[in-house]
This record gives C-alpha cells, structure tokens and sequence, in this order.
C-alpha cells in the first residue's frame, strides 16, 4: 500500500500545481476510494473580485479521477471533503 500511496502523492503534486493556490492533500485510501482534504486557496478580496474556489474544487476532481485511475488499484472514486461554502 506504501506505494500506492506514494504515486498518490505525486499525482497529488501534478493536480496542485493546476489548481492556482488551492491545494488538496491525501487523506487516505480505502476500498478503491481516494479521499483528499481540499484547501481553498488564500484571496485578497482588493485583488481580484472573481471567485475561483468553486471551479478549482471541480478541476481538482475530474484531473485526480482521470489520474488516479492509472495508479490506484480497484480505483472506485475521489472523495473530496473540507472547504465547502
């Protein structure tokens, strides 16, 4: 399981760099379902008046799921929890 974890973790990497400032980490693994912690990124309301978390958040699922299938095996589904609105 370590390794599975460990490509999780890189895959992680590859989706957050998409995600502009938001960030998901691994929770765990369990069944074929991989749950991540998303974080919304910080924002500076003064910046910018377009709220990107949403949008981020959906990103984050379709790239991990396409992804995540590759290497997890029995992959079943992402779940994503925290940072809802």
């Amino acid at each position: 399981m370590e390794e599975v974890e460990k490509k999780v973790e890189e895959v992680l990497e590859r989706v957050n760099r998409m995600l502009g400032g938001a960030e998901v980490r691994l929770e765990g693994i369990e069944g074929g379902i991989v749950t991540v912690r998303y974080y919304r990124p910080l924002t500076n309301p003064a910046a910018c008046h377009v709220d990107r978390a949403g949008g981020d958040k959906e990103i984050a699922q379709e790239a991990l799921e396409d992804t995540l299938r590759e290497v997890v095996p029995d992959f079943k589904g992402v779940r994503i929890i925290g940072e809802d609105r």
